[in-house]
């Protein structure tokens, strides 16, 4: 199979679009089991609204789906499509986890346990991405931040006529860019439902650097939930080489 260099912006969109605040806190404090609807062929799909510190608004509809088991491993696949505000293209990410993933436990945990990653751009070639760049990627901008230090069960609320758990995450973080490292802090409200596949109904985040200038803000609704998810990655699939600046 012939190898080929994928874009490094590519692999930033990438790596930002798949570290969710969720996925790096710790949920110990939850107060029941949210994810028993995690079912192979299940899927929830959101639209996400991301405004930056300079007021700029970007919409886009993420769709997170449990494929099929390869053996006793698991499946991930997350869609993301942009709607308003970004010029990145619909692209499709499918993570293959490993065997000591408990997608009953935390089923948004899945980042830390990836064992294999494949992507595709609408339009483009399914490409493997190395893990060597995964994991470069994974500790500038998750391994190094530590949203899951204060996690605070807020109650009940109603939202889309669904009865939700409300938690608010708070924390700190640090990660490097090229030679620059970023700090700041993060707050956020999650609501959960243990009848929705992944758990999430809602979440709403505020980031801000380290001299409190506001960062972004974002929120996220759940849309839509069902069955019958299957990949949407076509074509065979190439192996790609290192971007020079991670060699």
């Amino acid at each position: 199979m012939n190898k080929t260099a994928i874009p490094v912006s590519a692999l930033l969109v990438l790596a930002l679009g798949s570290a969710s605040p969720v996925a790096a806190a710790d949920l110990g404090k939850l107060q029941k089991a949210y994810f028993s609807g995690t079912k192979p062929g299940s899927f929830a799909k959101y639209e996400q609204t991301t405004t930056d510190a300079k007021g700029k608004v970007s919409v886009s509809i993420s769709t997170i789906s449990r494929l099929e088991n390869e053996g006793n491993r698991i499946w991930f696949e997350v869609r993301v499509e942009p709607k308003s505000g970004g010029k990145q293209k619909a692209s499709t990410m499918k993570y293959l986890l490993k065997e000591d993933f408990k997608v009953e436990k935390n089923a948004l945990n899945y980042f830390n346990y990836i064992d294999r990653i494949i992507m595709q751009e609408d339009g483009g070639q399914a490409q493997e991405l190395p893990m060597e760049t995964f994991r470069t990627l994974g500790s500038a901008f998750v391994s190094n931040v530590d949203y899951g230090s204060d996690v605070t069960p807020k109650g009940t609320d109603t939202v889309d006529g669904k009865s939700c758990d409300r938690y608010g995450l708070s924390g700190k973080f640090e990660f490097k860019v090229v030679f620059m490292t970023i700090k700041g802090t993060y707050e956020g409200d999650l609501w959960l439902n243990d009848s929705v596949p992944f758990g999430r109904v809602k979440e709403s985040t505020v980031t801000k650097d380290d001299k409190g200038n506001l960062m972004s803000k974002s929120e996220s609704k759940l849309l839509e939930t069902g069955t019958g998810a299957t990949s949407l990655i076509k074509g065979p699939v190439q192996k790609v080489d290192l971007p020079k600046m991670f060699n």
